[in-house]
């Protein structure tokens, strides 16, 4: 491929695991309450991985809708990029695992790490294969199943998380107006603890208790998501306003209504241009974003030639947005 490539959005899917837990199962485990768990997180319910379900299976089913959403198969992709922090095996990568299942061509897969922001660094990455001529059609698939690892004795953790995938097929396109417009990430080691999950290389350092689950500062994490989500709502609009467009809907990392409130007060961003459906999923990470934008697809809530934000930020710390014309 030659000349000045985009990256549009042409296909998009997503799996949701066949269990639903409610905030009321908690009640038997942990000292909570489907009140105190709704008027804190705005969460109702999340579905969990049944036995057989693992992150693979569940990006395979997202990602055979997102194909087929666009008319294409796996033999057209040339590139496969999944995002999980919680994949099958340490290798091979999950990625690797939907070439298989999707019988594709020896193309290159692998897997990206970070956390909630995950999808959207895959994106980015995803975007730079395509803008250079190397790819044609790119899989980017986030998918997470945190039910296997979280402490259901912490209420203060486990009621937030829940499993599923979410997928997009990014195409590479000449529309001057399409596709991916701008993108903008971050990190922020320093501030590391503030969200982990251990692996089977983590240690333990001598005198600390070792990390078993999912370990969260929740009142750290909820500062700090408020502050990054107002900037780039900021920033995102002065771009929109750049590029000649604006901001149609806010598709934001899944993670607390009271996050996503606190953020658009603080903006302005009007409440019934955002999808949420934090309600039903609870924060799913990495699939957090592409589960929310393929329902609001489907939904008919964003529509072709609409300008969409995408926002998410997650343990790294890593925080990121892109804004993409549909």
């Amino acid at each position: 491929m030659t000349g000045e490539y985009r990256s549009a959005l042409v296909g998009t899917g997503c799996q949701l695991p066949g269990r639903v837990f409610t905030n009321d199962e908690f009640v038997a485990t942990i000292d909570t309450s489907d009140e105190w768990i709704r008027t804190r997180t705005g969460i109702r319910e999340r579905r969990f991985a049944l036995p057989s379900e693992t992150a693979s299976s569940l990006g395979i089913e997202a990602a055979r809708k997102a194909l087929e959403n666009c008319q294409l198969t796996g033999n057209d992709l040339d590139l496969i990029i999944c995002a999980t922090v919680t994949p099958d095996m340490m290798t091979p990568a999950t990625a690797c695992l939907l070439q298989s299942a999707l019988k594709c061509r020896h193309i290159p897969s692998f897997d990206l790490t970070a956390a909630c922001t995950g999808f959207l660094y895959g994106m980015s990455v995803a975007d730079q294969f395509i803008r250079t001529g190397t790819c044609r059609n790119v899989l980017v698939v986030g998918t997470e199943i945190l039910s296997r690892a979280i402490d259901f004795s912490d209420r203060n953790s486990c009621i937030l998380f829940g499993d599923g995938a979410g997928a997009v097929i990014l195409q590479a396109t000449k529309e001057p107006n399409r596709g991916i417009r701008s993108v903008n990430l971050f990190a922020d080691g320093e501030r590391q603890r503030f969200i982990q999950v251990p692996g089977m290389a983590t240690i333990t350092q001598p005198g600390e208790q070792p990390i078993k689950y999912l370990q969260m500062n929740g009142r750290e994490v909820f500062k700090f998501a408020v502050q990054r989500m107002v900037e780039l709502i900021h920033h995102a609009n002065e771009e929109a306003a750049k590029l000649g467009t604006h901001i149609s809907m806010l598709i934001p990392h899944q993670v607390n209504q009271r996050i996503i409130d606190a953020a658009l007060e603080s903006t302005g961003f009007p409440a019934d241009r955002v999808m949420v459906n934090l309600d039903r999923y609870g924060n799913t990470s990495a699939a957090s974003v592409p589960i929310a934008l393929d329902e609001a697809i489907r939904e008919g809530r964003a529509k072709k030639g609409d300008t969409v934000l995408l926002v998410a930020f997650g343990g790294g710390l890593t925080w990121g947005s892109s804004v993409v014309t549909l």
